[in-house]
């Protein structure tokens, strides 16, 4: 994860976080970049999201960036991501190229077998999201996750951009979704990071 810039009394004062969502088409990858991006925005935060897809567009892999400053971003592309969240195993080969080494890995327990992905944080997605009652949701379990570790948007902030963008029928379920994601990084004994942009 990149440092953020500090002046002269150990004070940050500029820092942008790149964060990137994989998985499947189907798993709801665009939605969850489109959340982070929006509660950034809530945040009042410079943002830019991008997104990709393979060949396949229901089942193929996935990808979409979300850049989030204080400041003015130059370049709309993330050359390496402070933060990879990946729900498939064939979006993890797609699009960790650009991984290294300070790249903060979460990635789905499933979805990890094979990988050798060292020192990813392995998360039961795809189970949990199932145990609130839609698989579908692994992609707001994932969120929760990623919020609880890395602080990178606001609690609130990603709670009112769901509930502007989940369907009301789902709305409970995706709630209830987040908060498992949030759960599990204390149930993992996981400690609570920040990635936050400086400013926030």
């Amino acid at each position: 994860m990149r440092e953020p810039v500090l002046d002269g009394v150990g004070t940050a004062v500029s820092t942008q976080v790149g964060v990137r969502i994989a998985g499947r088409g189907g798993q709801g990858v665009m939605l969850a970049g489109l959340l982070v991006a929006q509660s950034a925005i809530d945040d009042g935060l410079e943002v830019v999201q991008t997104q990709s897809y393979g060949p396949e567009a229901r089942l193929g892999a996935a990808k979409s960036d979300v850049i989030l400053s204080p400041e003015a971003i130059a370049y709309p592309e993330i050359s390496s991501p402070d933060v990879f969240m990946c729900l498939s195993h064939d979006a993890f080969t797609a699009y960790s190229r650009d991984v290294t080494a300070a790249t903060l890995l979460i990635v789905d327990s499933r979805a990890a077998a094979g990988l050798g992905v060292g020192e990813a944080l392995l998360v039961p997605m795809i189970d949990t999201a199932r145990d609130c009652g839609s698989p579908i949701a692994a992609n707001i379990v994932g969120l929760g996750f990623l919020l609880a570790v890395t602080r990178v948007v606001s609690e609130r902030s990603l709670r009112r951009a769901l509930s502007a963008r989940a369907r009301p029928e789902s709305l409970d379920t995706n709630m209830r979704a987040l908060d498992a994601g949030l759960a599990l990084a204390a149930e993992m004994g996981v400690q609570p990071g920040q990635l936050s942009p400086a400013g926030r």
